[in-house]
């Protein structure tokens, strides 16, 4: 399933949605937590490849593009280890894990949203709600078109109709 699958809600599923929510709620806040775990490590690594760089630099300047007599400065060795095609490289990948935390955290959001929407549908569904004071409106309408046509479907693909089905038609 995908997240759009797993947020939605059907009121005629109720009871399903109700078991359902704890694993969603798990499983989306266990992807949200190896989101931010391997965006930490990231963070980690470019600490680690700044550091290396830095020690190359400090021990040979002129690799990196240094001319003059005396030692470089503090902001020039900054700069090149900034510059450095590892370091840049590391940096767009903590640009793309801190993306994935920021979506892991909406989906994990989302399914407190929708505990807090079941719990509403869950009410109104307990006050005779869709039966009675929203019965004329789409919404209830489609609801009871869609059930009607699971009920056909299931029918349809009942063996024991199939036979019965079989013998009429013979």
């Amino acid at each position: 399933m995908s997240f759009k699958e797993d947020a939605n809600l059907d009121i005629n599923e109720l009871d399903k949605a109700c078991l359902e929510q704890p694993a969603l709620y798990a499983e989306w806040g266990e992807l949200w937590a190896q989101s931010i775990r391997n965006r930490d490590r990231l963070k980690e690594q470019i600490t680690a490849k700044k550091a290396e760089i830095d020690g190359k630099i400090r021990d040979n300047p002129g690799e990196f593009g240094w001319s003059m007599e005396k030692n470089p400065t503090e902001t020039w060795v900054s700069n090149q280890v900034i510059l450095h095609k590892d370091v840049k490289e590391l940096t767009d990948q903590l640009t793309e894990a801190q993306y994935l935390v920021n979506r892991m955290s909406t989906a994990k959001e989302t399914m407190d949203h929708r505990l807090k929407a079941l719990s509403i549908l869950t009410e109104l569904y307990k006050g005779d709600y869709f039966s009675s004071s929203s019965k004329g409106s789409a919404f209830v309408k489609n609801a009871v078109e869609k059930s009607r046509e699971k009920q056909r479907e299931m029918i349809e693909d009942s063996p024991r109709m199939k036979r019965r089905l079989t013998k009429k038609n013979e």
